[in-house]
């Protein structure tokens, strides 16, 4: 009885490889936002978004281009083909507090609170065939942002 089985479990474990593989894998390159489509990658812009570190508490959970059009979730960090110029972007962010040693944490919640959207975020100007990636601002970019509003939360990337 249990031969009789086996071909049948064996192509449910290699559906099963296909599906976790390629849901790990993905298709491979940057996702392509709102407005990508069909336009060759080299006229395009990248834009890395990593998550934040562990120590941060919070996370990115999703970034929309624009203030419209699809919300796409990071994830542990992800890439995306953008158009070049100006971009602004829509983010949410998930908080989870940070349980206290001992006792004291059986009564601090555990679950995750997600924040609502920070909206209008200044990205910059992206040009195409680069790479860019998302930094947290610095003193010096707060200081452009009071001088002449010239704030922008994304860097070009170095290889």
């Amino acid at each position: 009885m249990m031969f009789r089985h086996a071909p049948r479990s064996r192509r449910l474990a290699a559906l099963l490889v296909l599906l976790v593989g390629g849901a790990a894998g993905g298709c491979g390159g940057p996702t392509r936002t709102a407005g990508t489509a069909g336009v060759p990658a080299e006229e395009l812009a990248v834009l890395s978004v990593p998550q934040l570190p562990d120590e941060a508490h919070v996370r990115i959970r999703t970034i929309r281009f624009d203030d419209s059009g699809d919300a796409y979730d990071v994830g542990g960090g992800r890439d995306f083909y953008v158009l070049p110029g100006g971009r602004t972007a829509a983010l949410t962010f998930v908080a989870r507090t940070p349980t206290p040693p001992g006792v004291a944490g059986w009564f601090v919640p555990s679950r995750k609170l997600t924040l609502p959207p920070v909206t209008n975020v200044p990205l910059g100007t992206m040009t195409a065939g680069k790479t860019y990636e998302l930094a947290a601002p610095s003193l010096e970019t707060f200081e452009q942002l009071l001088d002449g509003g010239g704030l922008s939360l994304v860097r070009e990337k170095v290889k």
